[in-house]
């Protein structure tokens, strides 16, 4: 998986929507410096194939569903082949980063209750207490235990920008909110056996 970073505001304060975020970091395999990801060998990823999957974002206040195309690119020098996949997703997840963010808002504020959180966003209970649970895990991941006890989610979520994101992508090797079981990399203590989100 080949992961840009563009977008580097507050993520609260992106004003295009999920999907625009996705188109302009489509075509932006510079951002990577087109080294692959397994052999590091530098300027060997072409265009292969594509896939489609569906993007899931807030849209006038309610939920939006997209089919969008995944670029895949082919490496000349070991012949794997790497998805271009924009921070604006969680790997295997349809919802987009910014629609688990503002669900998880809503329920740290208490502004409904659980059940017309979820009614809202079109999601189920355990769904939204899977996304808490992972939330909260990768908040202390990045944090570490003292700053996480003195760091309110809410604060935690209103600094989060496109630095954090790729600070995470590097330093851990899987996505913020990507569940470890869709990684290679061996899950956090405590997050072994959780169920994970579909591609």
């Amino acid at each position: 998986m080949i992961r840009p970073f563009t977008v580097f505001c507050k993520l609260n304060r992106i004003s295009f929507s999920d999907r625009q975020w996705l188109e302009k970091e489509a075509g932006s395999l510079s951002h990577t410096d087109g080294v692959c990801p397994v052999c590091h060998a530098g300027a060997s990823l072409s265009p292969f194939a594509s896939y489609t999957r569906y993007l899931v974002e807030w849209k006038d206040s309610l939920p939006a569903t997209h089919e969008i195309t995944v670029q895949r690119y082919l490496c000349s020098s070991c012949g794997h082949t790497h998805a271009l996949l924009s921070s604006a997703l969680v790997p295997y997840s349809s919802y987009s980063l910014r629609f688990i963010l503002m669900v998880l808002r809503d329920h740290f504020l208490g502004r409904a209750c659980v059940q017309k959180i979820c009614e809202r966003a079109g999601i189920s209970v355990s769904t939204l207490y899977r996304w808490k649970t992972l939330f909260l895990a990768h908040k202390a991941l990045w944090l570490g235990i003292l700053e996480d006890m003195g760091t309110p989610a809410g604060t935690f979520m209103d600094g989060m920008d496109g630095a954090l994101l790729q600070g995470f992508y590097r330093k851990f090797l899987f996505s913020f909110l990507q569940h470890p079981r869709g990684t290679s990399a061996d899950p956090p203590r405590g997050m072994q056996g959780r169920a994970s989100g579909f591609t």
